[in-house]
C-alpha cells in the first residue's frame, strides 16, 4: 500500500506549481479529482509547446507532466448547483488544493471556512502568487513575475546581460513541492490529533525560500549579493565554468583539500607551492591568474575528459550538457525517472514520457498507475458515487453545470 492510499484529494488548481503538488500525492497514491472548468477544462491543457497537435485535442506537455494518476470532473463554481456539488464532494474528501486568486473560493461560498462546516478536519490548501495577507494578497502572479518581486532576478545573470530570470520555472516547481509537504505534514498532524488545516503558501514565499543562505547573508550583514552569473555563492576562484577543448565545464570547490586535488589532477601540482594560491583568502586576491592556469590546463582536452579525473580526485565538476543529452545520459536513464505510458492507454497518437518525483522508496513508492485524462472523463462516475441519478447528471450537462 502506498502512502496515501485512501486519501482523497480535491484539485481545483491550474497552470504548474498547484498541479505538480496534488501530482506529488497522486504518485504516492492519493485518489486525485481535478476539478476543471466546464467545456473548455484547464486552460494549461490548450498550450502549444513544441508539437502543438497535443495542445491542439487539449493534452499540452505542461498539462501531461502533472496529469496522470488524476481524474477529470467538470464545474462551474460560478452556479449554485456547482457549489452544492462541490460541497457535497468536499463532504468526502481529506484535502481540498486551490490557487484560485485570494478570496476567489470564499466568495463562491466554498472557501475554507465554508468547507469546514461539511467537513471540520478538512486539509485547505491555498496557493497563491503572494499569500493570504499583506497588500499583494489579490495580486495576480506567474513564475517569471514572482522571480522579479522576490529579488531572485537580481542574483541572477552578469554585469553585461543584467538580471534574468531562471531557464525553468523554478519557482512553480519549488511551491508545488512546498505545498506536497505541507499537506503531508498537516495529514500527519491530523493523524495524530484529528484537527484540520487551512494552509497558506505562496509564490513569492516559495521563491524566497530558494534564496534562504543569501537573504540570511543579507540580512545579517546588510551587504546584498548582485549578479553573479556562474560563480559559486563561497567567490572560490576555482569555482566557476571553465571552456574545454569541446564545451563547457562547471567547477565547485568550497574546501581547500578539493582545491588541492584539483590542482593535482589536472597537472598544476607546482602551483601548490606558491604563497598567492596558499588559502582561500589569498587565492582571492589573485582570481585572474589562477582562473586564467586552470583554463589553459583545461583546454588541452574535452569535458567528457576531465570530468571523471576530476570527480574521482573528490571536486565537483560536470559538463555542461543540453536537454538532449541529459536524457541520453546513463545516470538519468539508471535512476527511471520517467514512466512510459503507450499510446494505446494515453489514446494519443504516440507514447508519451512522464516525469516521477524526485526521490525514490524501497517499496511502494512514487509510481503511474494512470495517464493524464481527458477533460471530464470521470464525471460520471464521481457524481454516481455522490448518489446522483443519470438524469439529475444529465441535467447537469444540459444546464452547463457539468
Amino acid at each position: 500500500m502506498q502512502a496515501f492510499s485512501g486519501i482523497r484529494v480535491l484539485d481545483i488548481t491550474r497552470v504548474l506549481a498547484g498541479p505538480y503538488a496534488s501530482y506529488q500525492l497522486a504518485l504516492l497514491g492519493a485518489e486525485v479529482i481535478k476539478i476543471e472548468p466546464v467545456k473548455k477544462g484547464e486552460s494549461t491543457r490548450w498550450r502549444s509547446e513544441g508539437d502543438a497537435k497535443l495542445g491542439d485535442i487539449g493534452m499540452s506537455p505542461s498539462f501531461l507532466t502533472q496529469g496522470a494518476n488524476k481524474k477529470s470532473l467538470t464545474l462551474n463554481l460560478d452556479t449554485k448547483e456547482g457549489q452544492e456539488i462541490f460541497l457535497k464532494l468536499a463532504a468526502t474528501a481529506d484535502v481540498i488544493v486551490e490557487n484560485l486568486r485570494t478570496g476567489s473560493m470564499a466568495a463562491r461560498n466554498i472557501g475554507y471556512e465554508q468547507v469546514c462546516k461539511v467537513k471540520p478536519d478538512i486539509i485547505y490548501c491555498s496557493m497563491t502568487g503572494y499569500g493570504q495577507t499583506g497588500p499583494k494578497s489579490r495580486y495576480p502572479a506567474y513564475d517569471s513575475v514572482i522571480q522579479a518581486a522576490a529579488g531572485f532576478m537580481s542574483i541572477t545573470g552578469t554585469p553585461d546581460s543584467g538580471p534574468l530570470k531562471s531557464g525553468p520555472p523554478v519557482v512553480d516547481y519549488a511551491m508545488g513541492m512546498s505545498g506536497a509537504y505541507a499537506i503531508s505534514a498537516a495529514l500527519f498532524q491530523r493523524s495524530r490529533d484529528s484537527t484540520g488545516q487551512h494552509i497558506d503558501i505562496s509564490m513569492q514565499d516559495s521563491c524566497m525560500a530558494l534564496m534562504s543562505s543569501i537573504l540570511t547573508a543579507y540580512m545579517n550583514t546588510g551587504n546584498p549579493p548582485g549578479l553573479r552569473g556562474n560563480e559559486a555563492p563561497s567567490r572560490s576562484p576555482a569555482s566557476t565554468t571553465f571552456k574545454t577543448a569541446d564545451g563547457l565545464l562547471a567547477i565547485a570547490i568550497n574546501e581547500q583539500h578539493q582545491f588541492i586535488n584539483l590542482l593535482k589532477a589536472i597537472g598544476l601540482a607546482e602551483m601548490l607551492l606558491d604563497e598567492r594560491f596558499k588559502d582561500a583568502a589569498s587565492r582571492r586576491n589573485h582570481t585572474q591568474i589562477l582562473r586564467d592556469a586552470i583554463q589553459e590546463a583545461l583546454l588541452r582536452d574535452s569535458a567528457s575528459h576531465w570530468e571523471p579525473i576530476i570527480n574521482e580526485a573528490g571536486v565537483p565538476a560536470a559538463k555542461v550538457l543540453s536537454i538532449p543529452e541529459v536524457m541520453k545520459t546513463e545516470q538519468v536513464v539508471s535512476r527511471e525517472f520517467f514512466g512510459k505510458f503507450s499510446r494505446e492507454e494515453c489514446g494519443l497518437d504516440r507514447d508519451i514520457q512522464l516525469p516521477k518525483a524526485a526521490f525514490q522508496f524501497r517499496t511502494n513508492g512514487p509510481a503511474l498507475r494512470t495517464p493524464p485524462p481527458r477533460i471530464g472523463a470521470d464525471a460520471q462516475d464521481i457524481l454516481e458515487n455522490l448518489g446522483y441519478l443519470s438524469d439529475d447528471i444529465e441535467g447537469f450537462r444540459k444546464s452547463g453545470v457539468i
